[in-house]
């Protein structure tokens, strides 16, 4: 989640983290530094910073690695 304060009337609101991933999946897409959202009160476009929303993104929980399969080591028997 982000919180955005438009810069026209002052309102503050809050993206969504589904909203963010979809903002920053578009912008990957057309190589763009900023997104343009439109402010739900006065409805002015607002430039934000792509890194900034990554930013605010959570991180991937990172996945504990398998074990690997032990092979015996040569001249060893199991």
């Amino acid at each position: 989640m982000m919180q955005i304060k438009c810069q026209w009337c002052g309102w503050r609101y809050t993206m969504k983290r589904e909203t963010l991933e979809a903002a920053v999946a578009a912008a990957a897409e057309k190589k763009s530094i900023h997104h343009v959202e439109n402010c739900p009160q006065c409805r002015r476009a607002l430039k934000i910073q792509v890194s900034e929303m990554k930013r605010r993104l959570p991180r991937p929980a990172a996945r504990p690695e398998a074990p690997s399969p032990q092979t015996p080591a040569e001249g060893e028997e199991k």
